[in-house]
């Protein structure tokens, strides 16, 4: 007996009107990639001009909107190594991530450290590559600036694992100086 997830697919460009749910087979993974089970996709912006079709990187239609997810590794593909299954990883494949189900190169995976949760993961997916963008874009102008997301990751961990149970703001635990709340 074949397992089906549910998965969003915009059939063409235009407003709300233009998503639809599908119910399909859940897809295996091929050499190189990993199933990732969706816990959290980061919804914003993107997204919407994607569906509307003026986003520079839409896809042709029909396709998956979701620009990144944070999930569970649920299956791993031929050739695959680094990674286990049920870890929490997240990616930022630009399409595809509104699903119940995912594959994803396993290059595009990174690990995210226990004890953080999914939906507030998954908002700094998309922070460090803005901040990746802004250094590549000062570079040319004489500053450099490198922001490696397993450095992220691993502050979140020690802030996960050092204060159990309390939220910080995401610029605190950068390193910033934004307000932090219980």
């Amino acid at each position: 007996m074949k397992m089906c997830h549910k998965r969003v697919v915009v059939t063409h460009y235009g407003g709300p009107e233009v998503i639809t749910v599908i119910e399909e087979d859940i897809p295996t993974p091929k050499v190189g990639e990993i199933r990732v089970k969706v816990l959290a996709a980061g919804v914003g912006l993107p997204d919407v001009l994607a569906r509307e079709g003026v986003h520079p990187e839409t896809p042709r239609v029909p396709f998956t909107p979701g620009w990144d997810l944070v999930g569970i590794v649920d299956l791993v593909g031929e050739g695959v190594t680094g990674f286990e299954l049920r870890q929490t990883v997240a990616a930022m494949p630009i399409h595809g991530c509104y699903a119940q189900y995912v594959c994803v190169p396993q290059r595009k995976l990174v690990p995210v450290p226990a004890g953080l949760d999914a939906a507030e993961a998954v908002a700094v997916v998309l922070l460090c590559h803005r901040v990746s963008d802004a250094a590549s874009i000062s570079k040319g102008q004489g500053r450099a600036a490198y922001v490696n997301p397993r450095s992220v990751w691993r502050r979140l961990g020690d802030t996960a694992a050092g204060e159990a149970g309390r939220r910080r703001d995401v610029w605190n635990v950068l390193g910033g100086r934004g307000p932090s709340g219980p």
